[in-house]
C-alpha cells in the first residue's frame, strides 16, 4: 500500500520546563490512514511538578488529576513501544523533541534517535493563512472533528494535516512531503521578517473588548526570538486582539514573555534571561514557548479544569 506512515505526537507540560511533561497523545498513521491512538496522563517528574495556571488554562490538566499516576519513568517505555522506529510528526515539533530530551536528561536516559517533522512548516509551504495554529490549519484544510481543548487531539490534528497535504500534493513518502533541500516558502503580501522589531509608537493597542476570561487578556507581553508559525508583528497583533498590552522590553510591568527558543534549546535570549531573573526575585512573570502561545491564542471560552 502506498501512503505516508509515521506517528504524530503532542505533549502537554505542567509549566515552562520541558521536563514537566504531564500528558502525551500519540496517533499512528499507516499508508495515509490513522490506525491507532494512545493517550497518557502522568505526574510530572520530581522537581518539575508545579502546575502553572496559564498551562492549566490551556490543557485543563491539574495537579490533583495526576497526583496518583506514574510519571515519565514509567510512561516512557510504553510510549516508545507504541512509536517503534517511526518518524515523529507534530505541530511545532521542536517542543515535542525538547520534551523527550529534557525529560530523559532528568532521569538519566539516552536521547532516542528519531526523525522529527513539523506540520507548522508544512502548512506554511502549502497554505497562505494569517496564523498557523492547529485549529486554523485544520479549518483551512476542511478537516472535521477537531477539538483544540482536548489533550491528544493536537496529535490527531497533526496527523490529519500531514495526511491531507500529502493527498493534495500526491506525496507518498515523508521525504517527498518534507524534502531535505527546498526553496524558501513564498511570503504573503505585507510579510515582515520574523525578527522585525516595531517602534514603540507602532505597537498595537490592547483590545479592551476582548474576552476578559481569555488567558492573554490584561497581560503585558514581550516577544523574544523568531517564531515559526508567524512573523513577530503578526504575533503581537494577535495577542493585542486578545486584550494583551504589547511592549518591546522586559520590565517590572511585564507579565508574560514568549520565547521562541524555549521550544527548541537551552540558549536563551537576554529577554528570557531577564524574565527568569525577575521571576526569581518574586515578580509575577512567566516565560512560555511558541506552541504554548499558539494554544493561548486558540483559547475561546472558559475551560474548567478536568
Amino acid at each position: 500500500m502506498q501512503g505516508i506512515s509515521f506517528t504524530a505526537i503532542d505533549f502537554e507540560s505542567a509549566n515552562s520546563f520541558r521536563a514537566s511533561v504531564c500528558a502525551v497523545g500519540l496517533t499512528k498513521v499507516r499508508a495515509g490512514h490513522v490506525v491507532a491512538q494512545r493517550l497518557w496522563l502522568m505526574k510530572p517528574l520530581p522537581g518539575y511538578a508545579e502546575f502553572d495556571p496559564a498551562h492549566v488554562a490551556v490543557h485543563g490538566i491539574t495537579a490533583a488529576r495526576v497526583e496518583h499516576l506514574p510519571d515519565w519513568r514509567s510512561a516512557y517505555g510504553p510510549l516508545m513501544d507504541f512509536i517503534g522506529g517511526d518518524a515523529l510528526v507534530g505541530h511545532g515539533v521542536s517542543f515535542e523533541q525538547s520534551v523527550i530530551e529534557k525529560a530523559n536528561e532528568a532521569i538519566g536516559l539516552p536521547i532516542p534517535a528519531h526523525q522529527f517533522h513539523c506540520t507548522v512548516e508544512l502548512a506554511r509551504r502549502h497554505l497562505q493563512l494569517e496564523h498557523y495554529s492547529p485549529s486554523e490549519v485544520v479549518a483551512a484544510l476542511d478537516i472535521p472533528a477537531y477539538n483544540h481543548h482536548e489533550f491528544g487531539d493536537d496529535a490527531r490534528a497533526s496527523a490529519l494535516i500531514a495526511i491531507e497535504i500529502a493527498r493534495r500534493t500526491g506525496s507518498t513518502t515523508l521525504e517527498e512531503l518534507w524534502p531535505s533541500s527546498e526553496k524558501p516558502a513564498a511570503k504573503m503580501p505585507g510579510y515582515y521578517s520574523a525578527g522585525y522589531t516595531r517602534k514603540l509608537a507602532d505597537l498595537p493597542q490592547a483590545n479592551t473588548s476582548a474576552n476578559p476570561e481569555g488567558p492573554l487578556f490584561g497581560q503585558t507581553v514581550v516577544f523574544s526570538g523568531d517564531l515559526a508559525a508567524m512573523a513577530r508583528v503578526e504575533a503581537q497583533d494577535a495577542a493585542a486582539a486578545k486584550g494583551a498590552t504589547i511592549v518591546n522590553s522586559v520590565t517590572k510591568k511585564v507579565t508574560l514573555v514568549v520565547g521562541a527558543e524555549i521550544d527548541g534549546g537551552t540558549r536563551f535570549s537576554a529577554k528570557v534571561k531577564r524574565a527568569h531573573e525577575l521571576a526569581a526575585a518574586g515578580q509575577n512573570i512567566r516565560v512560555i514557548g511558541e506552541l504554548d502561545f499558539l494554544r493561548l491564542l486558540a483559547f475561546t471560552s472558559a475551560h474548567p479544569p478536568r
